[in-house]
């Protein structure tokens, strides 16, 4: 019997809800980094964005701390996703997880690091050009999933089959046509639980502790959730599911 995208990534997600929340650490780490170096930022949509309108203002030595915060924070959070990538593997395949995968992690991080870099590059630069929109707050997230879905699946493809950087971001657009619907699923969805869960902690709690507790919910809860997804879905290509 088939099961559905979402009976498989329940189901991965609650037998492994203490390695994935363990691994998931790291990406609240790197979520609460930028904000407690004093980065110029505001919390919209599940994640921490930068106020391009502020580059300016900051003094070279804050400029440097904040580049080197971005950079520690973008690499925790790819070894995060590494790790939860390899559980579900490891899961889903009924297989342990091996010693060479482990000795990997390094690599498949560094490996994320680049390409999520490069992703964040591009999207700073997609910032600057739309600095004075008046929406630029709503603008900044939509353009950060628009370039996101390109990558989404390249840290599966890494981890999972292995795959080089260049030819896992060749296989994350081929899974991305080729899973079209699942892939608008995955957005619907994330778009539905990020904006819920922010606009119930800042509209129910006073403005600190609700962007606080939409952080830790977010790296916690969610985006382990929603990395658990898209590697079901990537995985899919190997099965029948519903």
């Amino acid at each position: 019997m088939k099961e559905s995208l979402l009976d498989l990534t329940i189901k991965s997600y609650a037998e492994n809800a203490n390695l994935i929340l363990f691994f998931a650490i790291p990406a609240l780490f790197a979520f609460v980094i930028p904000v407690l170096v004093g980065t110029p930022t505001y919390n919209a949509l599940g994640g921490i964005y930068l106020r391009t309108g502020s580059i300016p203002d900051l003094s070279e030595f804050s400029l440097g701390v904040m580049v080197v915060a971005l950079l520690v924070s973008l690499y925790l959070l790819s070894f995060a996703i590494v790790n939860i990538n390899i559980v579900v593997k490891s899961q889903r395949t009924n297989t342990s997880i091996k010693t060479e995968v482990l000795k990997g992690i390094t690599t498949y991080t560094v490996n994320v690091f680049w390409i999520l870099l490069v992703a964040q590059m591009v999207l700073l630069i997609v910032q600057l050009l739309t600095y004075g929109m008046p929406a630029q707050q709503i603008i900044a997230p939509l353009l950060s999933l628009l370039i996101s879905i390109p990558i989404l699946f390249a840290p599966a493809a890494l981890v999972i089959d292995g795959l080089r950087p260049w030819r896992a971001l060749e296989k994350s657009v081929e899974i991305t046509f080729s899973k079209l619907h699942y892939v608008a699923l995955w957005v619907v969805l994330s778009l539905i639980v990020l904006s819920v869960v922010d606009g119930l902690s800042l509209f129910l709690l006073p403005q600190g502790i609700g962007t606080w507790v939409a952080v830790v919910l977010n790296a916690l809860v969610l985006m382990p959730f929603l990395i658990v997804m898209l590697a079901q879905i990537y995985m899919s290509k190997y099965t029948i599911i519903s």
